[in-house]
C-alpha cells in the first residue's frame, strides 16, 4: 500500500504546481493591460494628441503627457510620473476602464523648467510600462 501511495502523492503535488502555475499565468494575462500610444504633445484635442514633440518652447505655457491602453480587463489606475532633470516634480493617478481607454496630464510651465524632463508611466503596483523623455528650450 505504501508503494502506491507514494508515487500517488508525488504526482498529486507535481500536477498541483502545474495548475498553479497556469492560474498565475491566467491572472497575470487577465490583470495587464497594454500601452498602444503614449505621446508628449503640445495639447489635446478631441481627445487626441495635437503636435506630437520630443522638444517643447517654454513658450507654449504647458505640455501634456497622453496614453493609450487597450485589453483593460477592469478598473485600474495608472500613473504619470514627472521629473524635471532626475527631481519627480508631480505624480498623478489616472483611472482607466475596460475595454481601451485613453488619458492625459499636463503640466504648466515656468521659465524655471527650461531643462531635460521624463515622465515615467507606471501601473499600480509601481511598475515601469514606459518612459518619455523630452526638453523645455527658450
Amino acid at each position: 500500500m505504501e508503494r502506491v501511495s507514494r508515487p500517488l502523492y508525488v504526482m498529486i503535488i507535481i500536477m498541483s504546481c502545474f495548475a498553479w502555475t497556469a492560474l498565475a499565468e491566467k491572472r497575470t494575462t487577465v490583470e495587464s493591460h497594454r500601452l498602444v500610444r503614449a505621446v508628449m504633445c503640445e495639447g489635446i484635442k478631441d481627445y487626441e494628441p495635437v503636435y506630437p514633440a520630443v522638444v517643447f518652447s517654454i513658450d507654449r505655457g504647458s505640455v501634456s503627457c497622453f496614453t493609450e491602453f487597450d485589453r483593460i480587463s477592469g478598473k485600474a489606475y495608472i500613473y504619470h510620473k514627472w521629473y524635471r532633470r532626475d527631481s519627480l516634480i508631480t505624480v498623478k493617478r489616472l483611472t482607466i476602464n475596460p475595454p481601451r481607454w485613453s488619458s492625459f496630464t499636463s503640466v504648466q510651465l515656468r521659465d524655471a523648467d527650461k531643462d531635460p524632463w521624463r515622465v515615467e508611466v507606471t501601473d499600480e503596483k509601481d511598475n515601469l510600462i514606459h518612459t518619455l523623455r523630452f526638453s523645455i528650450v527658450e
